[in-house]
């Protein structure tokens, strides 16, 4: 085999190796909480040598698409940051079932985390109540369907789960099937949030049912 082959073969394998490498992550990042600051503008902070020292309980959680990412309040007044995958038509608001896009807006945790093929899910009360009045607008759903979703909700009971808007979004793990692609920055799922197994067992042991999870775009 001439020299020149064997050059752009070995080079063709580099190429291949650095693309199916994945970035390392560096793990958590603890940022002081600061409602005044704009999102990505908050200061870092060393992570602790022992994370469960801080943030014992997470009383709100705000999910930035455009930013990739999940932060967590806790209670000690920190956040925690984690990397984030939405569904695979990441931009827009979920209007319908099937369009796999992740809703915006206003949520609350809905119930206690259970064991998924995802590894965990953190079930959330979608639609709200702006859902419903935005499908109602549009045709999508009937007076009758409205109404029953903004009582559920009133009421603080799980939103029916069966009209056009869809349901069963919430915020889960990999699970075997999708290992390390949250943090690659691929969109993988169907309109929840995902995020490394790691990080929603650390999620979900924080959460209870009614903590508020806003989404942006």
């Amino acid at each position: 085999m001439r020299s020149g082959s064997v050059a752009r073969i070995l080079a063709l394998s580099s190429v291949l190796a650095l693309a199916c490498a994945k970035p390392h992550f560096p793990g958590y990042v603890i940022e002081p909480y600061e409602p005044e600051t704009t999102p990505g503008d908050e200061a870092v902070l060393p992570p602790p040598t022992d994370l469960t020292a801080r943030c014992r309980e997470i009383v709100a959680i705000e999910v930035r698409k455009a930013e990739r990412a999940l932060v967590a309040r806790c209670a000690d007044g920190d956040s925690v940051r984690v990397k984030a995958a939405f569904g695979r038509e990441p931009r827009g608001r979920k209007r319908h079932r099937g369009d796999m896009r992740t809703p915006e807006g206003h949520y609350r945790v809905a119930g206690p985390p259970r064991e998924s093929r995802f590894h965990l899910f953190v079930p959330l009360d979608y639609p709200s109540e702006a859902d419903a009045e935005a499908a109602l607008a549009e045709g999508l759903i009937s007076e009758a369907e409205r109404d029953a979703i903004l009582r559920a909700r009133a009421e603080q009971r799980l939103p029916p789960q069966g009209t056009s808007l869809g349901g069963n979004i919430g915020l889960h793990g990999e699970g075997a099937r999708w290992q390390g692609d949250s943090e690659t920055g691929l969109n993988w799922t169907h309109g929840c949030v995902g995020m490394s197994d790691r990080d929603i067992e650390f999620l979900s042991s924080r959460v209870s049912t009614g903590t508020p999870v806003t989404i942006l775009p």
